[in-house]
């Protein structure tokens, strides 16, 4: 045994000494990396090709490695083109790494890590940072309108802080839960709101679309998927910016306003029309407007659009950032802030956003990553009748009086005036805090394992006020008599809410990345997710205030005091895993899946398991493409994948049965009593579950002519099943309808992203891009069942349809209405006239009416262009809908609403009159003015349908960078000035004064001029 050691020290020790000397012979060759503009690039990756010798760019940008003769080095970094150097002798290199102009080379954000754009099997779309801070949009969903082929984002208007809706390839279930809302990831942390963050935060936004992407994600992705990473410091660079806005919007498509007169002659038509008598005489009339010169406040017109909605709105946006970054320690922390302010006064829309990334590394296997960030939002609003501001200013006719003319509030309409609720009426004041952390370890244990450890918590902590104030009017003539009014509450209250969120995400996560023989290339996931949220919120009011400008509990009388809570948890426990594989870069293949387990169902039906599988073949990587090369094509990959996501978001707890109470009248010794009694009012089913969704999807992915052009396109189709239902059970049960997992829809279409890449010379360069998506969602089964309404769900037909009468003109005659069936007895000539669908002879709603096409959105799309110069740069965005039927709002197009409201200017001349010649009359435009006939005359129907395509210029922005020679000698790196515009333009077949996007009566969408300073220290 001694001498077998002795041997084998011997051989070892031969054996070092051969490689020492091998060592010794090679030769050492140093260098350093630099970008194109001359700037170091730390932890650039130096290999000699075919070994698995290397080494990396230190904080300075310089490497050294041991390399003989004849070896080539292969130099590679993350957003760079990789470069292959050969060593003919050389032992110093000053090496130029080109930014990467192949898109596919890119690494994107999927679920639970990251992978080559062009290695992708699934639906992923991205929008990067430029392009989302280039919208200068305070929110960000409002960004991402028409960014991304198959992400629809709708505005309900541009009221400050207001958020848009955001769809996924269209509808995914019929409920109002949120469960066609995209799950939102930020940082690998789950979000309940893409808002919150700050634009300028934000590297890049991922969008999960189809199943073999979302998978992973199980139960709640069924709507999509969208991943968000903010910013963080890289090495070797520390840098400190600032920029400011300032912004002034404008209110767009405004309808116009009727003045006195000619509201009371259309007035008295009105009553005429209906058998009535006059109400204004014609002196009134003839006289009013020297009689409103002389005294406006007996005969007052008021343009009260004028008088509430202001021509514009300032927008103040402050952001800094700073970050420094070693090999070890990289630091980032960034604060935002903004105001806007309304249209009207005394309602606004704050925001503050701190945050502080870290990403530590302790050695070449640990590393680990701490976040804080903050988030307060402060929206302020005011107390109105019907809660809507411009319903009042577009409603209220010019002959009720907004102010007196020495300065005081007139009654307006019966104590109706908006104007006097804004100053005096109370206020509505929302606070909102979100307070969010992240820890993260990552362990490296050996080449190609990395396991990760996250825990994040989240804290919301919210504060609602509303201070309902009664506003005193006094006569017109006497200032000192008082006028008690009906539309004032009966005496000044508040209520307070504080409601208070915790959700907690653990996440354990394995991934094994390795490549075997330069062929096989194998990414495998595995790992364990919780997630934990608790809910709480009480109430507290009270009621008669002495002191009207002190907004505290403890003023408000004791005997009118309330109170309430309310408190609710839910728990996602879920193991997923994927496996990535691909054979040279050429044939790809992935499957993957997720178990999860949810508390808001019984424990019987508490866990399901969604699968993916996706496949992928780059044609171009195959020998016999080599001659198609020479025409242009660059790369060619067709993918397809099929996989089920689920949509947990159906109610807390809907499989339990719950108790209603409330007080019944008894006999008890005598005397009535009210005991406090419960019921169940529901029935219970036990085994209600998730709504599934299947989804196939196949795409191709494509460059041309050098990486110049780029193109992707996909055709999917998915279906969503076990959608709950009310589905009815026997009377004698007792029990409302209850939700049973019963109900199919179905979407289908296809996306189109292009792009477009160039340059002219040194100075000039540009990029297009466009972006086509259709979507069209189907309601396949509601068990025999529908839900009717102006948009409505009917098996086999589009999903919230219009449905409604076919119109066939208006009455001329009354002949033509004796010889018509009509929908009731008051229908006269100059009313809209129905088709008789089943014959009878009648119009009923129950059989006449039909289905007149979707509602929903259809072939949506969007336009980018920049170009830059030197040191000038511009850029555009623009988005449209290509087809959709929108119904004019009543309150576009109806006069006199609440039988005194205004008249809409769009109609006058244009309606059937009395008055007008039988020519006239046949060309009109809109029916006749009637009280009476208003039932029929705006009832849902294709008459008051519009073509709703239409394209709106959303972001012209130019901008001037000064040049290096100004920025030395200010002390700077960089120094920007820009102008911009949001909602520049907008051509649509909409009517003057309607808008695509909103209706009537809700907070417009604003025309924002901005300028702004980006300074780089």
């Amino acid at each position: 045994m001694y001498d077998f050691f002795l041997k084998l020290r011997c051989v070892l020790s031969i054996t070092g000494f051969l490689l020492c000397m091998n060592m010794y012979a090679q030769n050492s060759v140093k260098g350093i990396i630099k970008d194109e503009s001359g700037l170091i690039i730390p932890g650039v990756t130096i290999q000699i090709q075919g070994t698995k010798i290397g080494a990396t760019t230190d904080f300075d940008g310089k490497f050294e490695i041991k390399a003989e003769k004849g070896n080539i080095l292969v130099a590679s970094f993350m957003g760079f083109e990789t470069q292959t150097i050969p060593l003919s002798g050389q032992t110093n290199l000053n090496i130029v790494l080109k930014v990467s102009s192949k898109e596919l080379q890119e690494i994107v954000v999927i679920g639970y890590g990251s992978s080559k754009k062009k290695d992708l099997t699934g639906a992923i779309a991205t929008v990067k940072s430029q392009e989302i801070a280039g919208r200068r949009t305070v929110q960000v969903s409002d960004a991402l309108q028409g960014q991304m082929a198959g992400v629809t984002v709708t505005r309900n208007g541009a009221a400050p802080g207001s958020q848009s809706k955001i769809r996924f390839r269209g509808v995914t279930t019929l409920g109002d839960t949120g469960g066609n809302d995209p799950l939102i990831i930020v940082d690998g942390v789950p979000s309940g709101n893409i808002d919150y963050l700050n634009p300028e935060d934000i590297e890049t936004i991922t969008a999960l679309k189809d199943a073999a992407s979302t998978a992973i994600y199980g139960s709640r992705a069924a709507a999509g998927v969208l991943l968000i990473t903010t910013k963080r410091a890289k090495s070797g660079k520390t840098s400190f910016d600032y920029s400011y806005e300032y912004a002034q919007a404008t209110p767009v498509n405004q309808p116009g306003s009727m003045g006195a007169v000619r509201y009371m002659q259309l007035y008295n038509e009105y009553l005429a029309n209906d058998g009535a008598a006059p109400l204004y005489s014609q002196a009134t009339i003839n006289n009013y407007k020297a009689n409103n010169a002389a005294n406006p406040d007996l005969y007052p017109d008021t343009d009260w659009q004028s008088s509430i909605i202001k021509n514009n709105a300032p927008r103040i946006i402050h952001n800094l950032a700073f970050s420094s970054g070693s090999e070890n320690v990289k630091t980032r922390a960034a604060f935002g802030y903004s105001s806007i302010e309304a249209l009207y006064d005394n309602r606004g829309f704050k925001k503050l956003n701190a945050g502080v990334y870290n990403d530590f590394k302790f050695s070449n296997k640990l590393s680990a990553s701490f976040d804080m960030s903050v988030v307060r939002t402060e929206s302020k609003d005011v107390n109105i009748f019907n809660n809507n501001i411009f319903l009042d200013a577009r409603v209220m006719p010019a002959i009720y009086d907004d102010y007196y003319s020495d300065g005081r509030f007139a009654l307006g309409k019966d104590g109706r005036n908006a104007l006097a609720q804004i100053s005096d009426g109370g206020f509505k004041k929302d606070i909102v805090n979100n307070l969010t952390g992240r820890i993260a370890v990552n362990f490296k244990p050996f080449k190609g394992l990395t396991i990760t450890g996250q825990a994040a918590p989240t804290v919301i902590f919210s504060s609602n006020k509303q201070f309902i104030k009664v506003v005193e009017f006094t006569d017109a003539l006497d200032p000192s008599k008082k006028v008690a009014v009906g539309q004032q509450p009966a005496s000044s209250s508040l209520r307070e809410e504080r409601p208070y969120f915790y959700r907690f995400n653990g996440q354990f996560i394995a991934n094994y990345a390795n490549t075997f023989s330069e062929k096989h290339n194998l990414d495998a996931t595995v790992g364990y997710e919780n997630n934990y949220s608790y809910n709480e919120s009480i109430t507290a009011s009270r009621a008669t205030y002495t002191l009207s400008n002190f907004p505290y509990l403890d003023a408000g009388l004791l005997a009118f005091r309330d109170n309430g809570g309310s408190a609710y948890e839910t728990a996602l426990s879920s193991y997923f895993g994927r496996v990535s594989y691909n054979f040279k870069n050429r044939y790809y293949f992935q499957a993957g899946g997720r178990y999860d387990g949810s508390s808001r169902f019984n424990a019987d039906q508490r866990w399901a398991f969604f699968p993916s599988v996706g496949a992928g073949w780059a044609v171009s990587e195959e020998s016999f493409f080599k001659s198609v090369k020479e025409f242009g094509v660059d790369f060619l990959k067709f993918r397809a994948s099929w996989g089920q996501s689920g949509n947990e978001r159906i109610g807390n707890y809907p499989y339990q049965a719950t108790i209603n109470l409330y007080n019944a009248l008894f006999y008890q010794n005598g005397a009535v009593v009210a005991p406090t009694s419960g019921s169940q009012v529901n029935y219970a089913v036990n085994d209600i579950t998730w709504e599934t969704q299947e989804s196939t999807d196949i795409g191709l992915d494509a460059t041309f002519l050098n990486n110049r052009l780029t193109l992707s396109g996909d055709v999917f189709y998915r279906q969503t099943k076990d959608i709950l239902l009310k589905l009815n059970v026997p009377l004698y049960l007792g029990y409302d309808a209850p939700f049973q997992n019963a109900g199919k829809v179905s979407s289908k279409g296809f996306e189109v992203t292009v792009n477009w890449s160039d340059k002219i010379g040194s100075d000039w360069k540009y990029s297009l891009g466009a972006n086509l998506a259709d979507a069209k969602t189907n309601v396949d089964d509601l068990k025999g069942t529908s839900i009717l309404g102006d948009t409505s769900n009917i098996e086999g037909q589009e999903f919230a349809a219009w449905y409604g009468y076919k119109s066939n003109g208006i009455f001329q005659t009354a002949a033509e209405v004796a010889s018509s069936p009509v929908t009731s007895a008051s229908v006269k000539p100059g009313d809209v006239k129905y088709m008789d669908i089943d014959g009878d002879g009648k119009i009923t709603p129950d059989k006449d009416r039909v289905i007149l096409g979707g509602s929903l959105p259809r072939y949506t799309f969007g336009f980018n262009g920049r170009l830059t110069y030197k040191t000038f740069d511009f850029s555009f965005v623009a988005y449209g809908v290509g087809k959709q039927q929108v119904r004019l709002s009543n309150y576009a197009v109806q006069p006199f609403q609440e039988t005194f409201g205004n008249v809409p200017t769009l109609i006058d001349g244009k309606f059937w009159s009395v008055n007008n010649t039988a020519e006239q009359n046949a060309a009109a435009e809109y029916p006749r003015l009637s009280n009476a006939s208003s039932g029929n005359n705006y009832a849902m129907s294709d008459f008051w349908l519009v073509d709703g395509s239409y394209v709106r210029i959303k972001n012209i922005t130019l901008g001037y960078n000064f040049s290096k020679k100004i920025t030395d000698k200010l002390g700077l790196e960089g120094l920007r000035l820009y102008l911009a515009a949001n909602d520049v333009f907008t051509i649509s077949h909409f009517p003057k004064g309607s808008d695509p996007e909103v209706d009537a009566i809700s907070y417009p969408i604003v025309k924002t001029v901005m300028t702004g300073l980006n300074v780089k220290f």
